[in-house]
């Protein structure tokens, strides 16, 4: 079993696929890229909108034939004007026999990390007078952005300024939330919520921080 951070870290890939909705088995599918992929999701460029929450089946060519995966919207880009739009989506019920699939894909592009998985502690202080540092865990990231885990969900639009340690210095960046887990009536205290963000500006003193961050170095 691969240990959680190979699982989870994302790799930059460019591949054609075809998409259909569940409802629309027979007829000709639409076609879109995968830009960065994990065993868990991608990231994917698609020629409509398509809502959070909504499920596609892909298929794409690996070195082992292809593959067809199961696949739930988690976030999307409403604000882009014109196609593509982007999209995030979650893989449904991998078999491994599909993860290994997967992997072949990987190895074979020889893909380079685009979002490194991690666990750090961080702070997030939104924009504005009166509102005091929340503790997060980051536990993902890119040079565009992180995926950070809060103790309460916080609005797509809403900007934050982020910080946490490195070996080599604080890392500090002000970002803005782009998609956020729901709030959930009846869930146990301490539950946290997993946000997208998207960084706006890097401090330039993190700039090393953070690449060191991405080559693997905590």
């Amino acid at each position: 079993m691969k240990d959680i951070s190979q699982l989870c870290t994302r790799y930059v890939m460019h591949v054609r696929f075809e998409y259909r909705r569940p409802a629309e088995r027979g007829h000709q599918g639409k076609r879109g890229w995968m830009r960065d992929v994990n065993f868990q999701g991608a990231w994917v460029e698609l020629p409509e909108r398509v809502g959070p929450g909504s499920t596609l089946e892909i298929t794409f060519a690996t070195p082992a034939g292809n593959l067809s995966l199961a696949t739930r919207v988690a976030w999307a880009r409403p604000d882009l004007p014109h196609a593509p739009y982007l999209h995030g989506v979650r893989f449904t019920g991998v078999t491994a026999q599909k993860r290994e699939q997967l992997h072949t894909l990987i190895a074979h592009k020889a893909a380079l990390p685009a979002r490194v998985a991690c666990e750090l502690v961080a702070t997030c202080q939104r924009k504005g007078i009166g509102f005091r540092p929340v503790p997060g865990t980051i536990q993902d990231l890119s040079d565009r952005g992180v995926c950070i885990a809060l103790p309460e969900p916080v609005a797509p639009g809403t900007e934050l300024a982020i910080r946490t340690a490195t070996r080599l210095g604080p890392m500090v960046a002000d970002a803005q939330v782009v998609w956020a887990d729901q709030a959930r009536a009846g869930l146990p205290r301490g539950t946290s919520y997993r946000h997208g963000l998207r960084f706006l500006r890097v401090d330039p003193l993190s700039e090393l921080p953070l690449r060191a961050l991405l080559y693997g170095i905590r």
